[in-house]
């Protein structure tokens, strides 16, 4: 009989087994542990992010942290603070339209842009107007604007003048002060206490010697108002106003800059049929800005006629020295002369102002020397176009050609003779008087939108002797 016997599979022993499951549970933990991590993980640069967006401020969803480098487009694209400034005054005035208010809204991105540059920026720089008590009210750039919580800043009104400074030399060279009062009454040194030669006192009862005063004098600015006007067409919404901000901000600027400068050259307060130097023959509107002061070349042309030269014929370019002679006022009297100024000692400091054929007249001549050949380290003034006998050569466009007189005919056809202003800018003096203001409002029953700018400056001459020139140049 055949013994049969069952077949049995058998596991591992029991400490196999034993090992096997804490193999196992080993890998488990692992897996745990790195999934866990990973979700920290995870879980940290999702948290980093929602604090980097603050999502919780809706104002704030689109700002970036300066420190990542990241620019917005508007920035990109040009947008200065002035820019964002004058884009939100925009909106301001928008929304008190007395005929049709317009509630003005720009896109997220763009405020959050316009917040860094305007608050958050750290070269921000602010105007604060306090109560009676010196405590800080508001930040704006305008005493009564209209709308003036909407200009926070103090970039705009001080960007209209520093642009038009750097625009025209004329206007940056001349020193300016701030006018505390409409009129100004500026001190200034007179002639030198004169220097005595006396004899040495011998004795108490010797004589008191002679006194010699130290005269003193003063200049008077009187602040006159400026206003640009200036007409925008179309449709009044955001899409508009962004792109045509830094246009508007630039027509601006410009327009300061080249009247500002023609009213400190050509300024005459002559307001009659005949007589102004810029409109002998015809009676200038009383709107024109040359009409608030006299000028520079005024002083020449007519308060001190002898510091002209009457060329009568093409440039003689050693008249230029003449005229520079022309700016100490007394070289042949010892007593005058220790006590006077002598305004043409310095040639750099001197500024030569032409029309443009006058200068075009001075190329042809040996004696210019242009700017490229001043070499690395020479200061150039804006708009300085060369030098002759080392004064800067300027010819800005409100330099124009003139009769033989010396006056512009309202006839420009009559204005063929060329014409040289040489003047120290340090005889001069400009004001000005409290902060710009600008207004914008719609022009009732048209398509229109006005924008108003006004500045009150003022102007006067330092001293005498402060300025000659040459006129009836054949060009």
């Amino acid at each position: 009989m055949t013994d049969s016997t069952t077949t049995k599979e058998t596991g591992p022993e029991p400490a196999e087994e034993t090992a096997l499951l804490n193999r196992l549970s080993e890998s488990l933990d692992k897996i745990a542990a790195n999934e866990a991590a990973t979700a920290d993980l995870v879980s940290a640069e999702v948290k980093r992010a929602f604090d980097r967006l603050e999502l919780g401020t809706p104002s704030k969803t689109t700002r970036a942290d300066p420190s990542d480098r990241m620019m917005d487009p508007y920035t990109a694209d040009g947008y200065q603070r002035a820019d964002f400034e004058m884009a939100l005054m925009i909106q301001g005035g928008a929304r008190q339209l007395k005929e049709g208010a317009v509630d003005l809204e720009f896109p997220e991105e763009f405020r959050a842009a316009a917040q860094w540059h305007i608050f958050e920026d750290p070269s921000t720089q602010r105007i604060y107007h306090a109560d009676a008590k010196g405590r800080p009210t508001r930040a704006m750039d305008t005493a009564e604007s209209g709308f003036g919580s909407q200009l926070v800043g103090a970039s705009y009104a001080r960007d209209m003048w520093e642009a038009a400074r750097q625009t025209d030399t004329i206007i940056n060279d001349i020193r300016t002060i701030v006018m505390t009062d409409p009129t100004t009454y500026v001190p200034i040194d007179g002639a030198l206490p004169e220097m005595l030669f006396v004899s040495e006192s011998a004795s108490s009862s010797a004589s008191n010697y002679a006194t010699s005063k130290t005269a003193s004098n003063r200049v008077t600015l009187t602040a006159k108002k400026f206003s640009i006007q200036s007409v925008w067409s179309g449709e009044l919404n955001s899409d508009s106003i962004i792109p045509f901000t830094p246009f508007l901000r630039q027509q601006l600027n410009e327009s300061a800059a080249l009247h500002l400068g023609s009213a400190i050259l050509n300024g005459d307060e002559t307001n009659a049929g005949s007589g102004n130097i810029n409109r002998d023959d015809a009676d200038p509107d009383d709107t024109k800005h040359y009409l608030a002061w006299d000028g520079i070349r005024h002083y020449w042309l007519v308060d001190d006629s002898g510091q002209g030269v009457n060329e009568a014929s093409a440039l003689d370019t050693a008249n230029i020295n003449v005229v520079r002679g022309r700016l100490n006022g007394t070289d042949d009297d010892v007593d005058a002369a220790v006590g006077n100024i002598n305004w043409g000692t310095n040639a750099a400091n001197l500024r030569l102002v032409a029309d443009w054929a006058t200068y075009m007249a001075l190329l042809d001549t040996d004696k210019v020397v242009s700017v490229d050949k001043y070499g690395p380290n020479a200061t150039i003034l804006t708009g300085e176009l060369g030098r002759i006998f080392g004064i800067p050569i300027l010819s800005p466009g409100y330099a124009t050609k003139t009769e033989a007189d010396g006056k512009a005919s309202d006839t420009e056809s009559n204005n063929t003779k060329g014409q040289i202003t040489i003047f120290n800018p340090q005889g001069f003096l400009q004001g000005i008087r409290g902060e710009n203001s600008l207004y914008f409002d719609r022009i009732q029953r048209t398509d229109q939108f006005l924008f108003e700018v006004y500045s009150r400056r003022g102007f006067t001459r330092f001293g005498s002797n402060v300025a000659g020139g040459i006129y009836n140049i054949t060009v």
